[in-house]
């Protein structure tokens, strides 16, 4: 139980992070909930899948791997958005990984 808190309390944080910014923009309340719970629910997956056994490249891959259905989509609706979105994954992602591995495993 300890271990699901501290995956969820990793998730929020890097969720607040990733909708800080677009809830300053007043983008669309339905792109800030799906981000919203893309990185919660990837910061209670990291921890738990073994890609790579360094924690953050692991995270990296990961949450690439979960994003990627989405991108085609942020691309459909803003080709701009989507560059943003790549960097944010690979940062965020690396983050959880780490602090996974500091915490966690």
């Amino acid at each position: 139980m300890k271990h699901f808190l501290l995956s969820l309390v990793i998730g929020l944080i890097a969720a607040v992070i990733d909708t800080a910014p677009m809830i300053i923009r007043k983008m669309d309340k339905f792109f800030i909930i799906s981000a919203f719970f893309t990185w919660v629910i990837l910061g209670l997956f990291i921890p738990k899948i073994n890609f790579v056994s360094i924690s953050f490249l692991n995270g990296i891959i990961i949450a690439i791997l979960f994003v990627l259905p989405m991108a085609f989509l942020i691309y459909k609706l803003d080709p701009k958005g989507l560059p943003v979105v790549i960097v944010t994954t690979i940062v965020l992602g690396c983050a959880i990984g780490f602090f996974s591995k500091m915490f966690i495993k």
